[in-house]
Parts: C-alpha cells; structure tokens; sequence
C-alpha cells in the first residue's frame, strides 16, 4: 500500500476527501511524515494528514486509499499553513536580528542600546515554529533536483511512499528539452528541503545514469 502526489483519497465513508497535492518528508530519513490534501475547486484549502491517517479499503471490487474519518470528521484535521512548514513564519518571527527572536513590527530604538529581551512566549513561540520547519521538508510535483554541488538538473515528477512507514519507493524526474522521464533509485538521494530534492550523484555521475 502507497500513496502518491496526485493521487485523490476519499473519506471512510466514501466522499471524495481531495487530492495529495505535497508530501512532509522527514530532511534526515527521507521518510514521508503526512500528505497535504488539497479541497475545492473555488474556495481551495489544505488539510495535512498523517501517514497513520491513511488506509486501503476495497470500494465496488476495486482498491482505493481513504482517510480515516468521516466527511465531517474530515475538518477536524489541521489547516496545512504553508508558512509554518518552509520557515516563512519562522523568518517573520526571528527577522535579521542578532536575537533569535524578536516581536513582529518591532522598530529599534534610534540608539546603540540592545533591545529589551522576549517574552518566554515569544521564545516559547518560536521553538515550536523551528522544531516543525526543521522536521519537515515540503515537496511538490516540479520542485527542484540538485546534484550534489547544488547545481539543479531536473524537476520532481512524481514521489510516492509506502504506508504507513512513510518510507520512499518511487521517485520520478523529469529532465532535458523535450522532457525525458528517469526514475531515480532511493538511494541515489541524499536529503530534502522545501522544494527541493538532493542527490548524492555528482552531475557528471547524473549525466552518465540519464544518458
């Protein structure tokens, strides 16, 4: 049993619950932590479901990977707030400032002086925010695949994981003009961050696999 990007997942009683439009993948396993789901066509929001959310069910004799709630079960899941996962939130919080945090819209003083320290909430505030950027890694259909100088070679195609390890088994990449398609083996890769993908083959050894 997997899941995929792309793939659309029904509720436990049989509505449609979305579509897996990105994977939180841990950056230090590689292991798929929860899929974002994607709902609406107008009014679009995204729910983030856990792995352990997931299961296979057999629906009119065919197969089909469902969320384990109900349709109205389904909105008690967590809002996917893009800002928190690719440390957009965390940047707004911290800023440049030589203190790791600081009050949002806080101007300094026009002096030499430090400013006064942040509150235990604030600070409290932005470990929290750190610990869910650092532990998850957003990807996406289309998002970057670098050698490992860091040089971009081609674009995510697909990504699907086992359930419910969360562990990958299928990576595809598209590369060149026209697109050609390669499926890359897991352990070719070398570690995630937001939009991106790394691997361990230099782009000589890229080269060399692709044509």
């Amino acid at each position: 049993m997997r899941v995929c990007l792309g793939e659309t997942l029904r509720t436990s009683d049989g509505y449609e619950a979305g579509t897996v439009e990105w994977m939180l993948v841990d950056p230090a396993t590689l292991r798929v932590n929860a899929v974002v789901v994607r709902r609406g066509l107008i009014l679009r929001h995204e729910l983030v479901v856990p792995c352990a959310e997931l299961e296979l069910r057999e629906r009119n004799g065919a197969p089909e990977l469902v969320i384990r709630r109900t349709r109205e079960e389904l909105e008690t899941l967590p809002e996917f707030r893009r800002e928190l996962f690719t440390g957009e939130f965390a940047w707004k919080l911290v800023g440049e400032r030589v203190s790791p945090f600081y009050v949002p819209g806080w101007i300094p003083p026009a002096s030499l002086e430090e400013p006064p320290p942040p509150s235990p909430e604030i600070v409290e505030l932005g470990e929290i925010v750190r610990t869910i950027d650092q532990a998850n890694a957003v990807l996406h259909r289309g998002a970057a695949v670098v050698t490992a100088e860091g040089e971009r070679v081609a674009r995510l195609h697909q990504l699907c994981a086992e359930l419910p390890s969360g562990q990958l088994v299928e990576v595809r990449i598209r590369y060149g003009i026209p697109p050609r398609e390669l499926v890359l083996p897991i352990e070719a890769l070398s570690g995630a961050d937001d939009g991106v993908l790394a691997l361990r083959w230099w782009r000589s050894e890229f080269e060399r696999v692709a044509h």
